[in-house]
């Protein structure tokens, strides 16, 4: 009788420990939100998060859906180089300029409306993400194409972002069938 009461208090636990990241997601709000939302999710429900340590993120719209949002997380197989061009402060440049640390774990991408800054710099730089120009001299930045790397894909209701689907793949957004996702109130 113990262990059935052991067995269940547990289940009870789990269950409600999956569930409650759900409780946090943002209904409303930005594309930052919206990339929060996933991160949420992704963090919370995906193997390939425990997987890897640094991860790039990618906000698309669907030229053939107005309703949608999609976000794209995927391991990061690249470093990012370091030129004179690139300046705390500048906007539009070639590296990411936003990022979000969770549980030893780096999430980044590119914003060109927020500047790149110190903190940014050093937070790539502690994972190891940055490579200089070689005093002038470029070297193409280490960089590899797995075909097979799978990448999780989540469809965002614009009027709900508690409202979504997820795809975990390894095609590219647009070379399969996109969930269905009935985002009238």
């Amino acid at each position: 009788m113990r262990i059935i009461f052991i067995l269940t208090t547990v289940s009870v636990l789990a269950l409600q420990s999956c569930g409650s990241f759900k409780n946090e997601l943002a209904q409303s709000g930005d594309k930052e939100t919206v990339i929060r939302n996933a991160i949420l999710d992704f963090s919370s429900t995906s193997k390939l998060y425990k997987r890897d340590t640094v991860f790039s993120v990618k906000v698309l719209e669907l030229t053939n859906n107005d309703e949608l949002l999609v976000v794209r997380i995927s391991k990061n197989n690249m470093k990012m180089l370091l030129t004179d061009s690139t300046k705390v402060g500048s906007k539009g440049v070639k590296i990411p300029t936003r990022y979000i640390e969770k549980n030893s774990k780096l999430f980044f991408w590119w914003d060109n409306d927020s500047p790149l800054t110190e903190e940014a710099l050093a937070v790539f730089d502690k994972y190891n993400l940055l490579q200089d120009n070689e005093d002038g001299w470029v070297k193409f930045p280490d960089f590899t194409i797995d075909d097979a790397q799978k990448g999780v894909h989540y469809y965002f209701c614009k009027i709900n972002l508690a409202k979504y689907k997820k795809v975990t793949t390894s095609k590219g957004i647009g070379y399969y069938d996109a969930p269905s996702l009935n985002c009238s109130l």
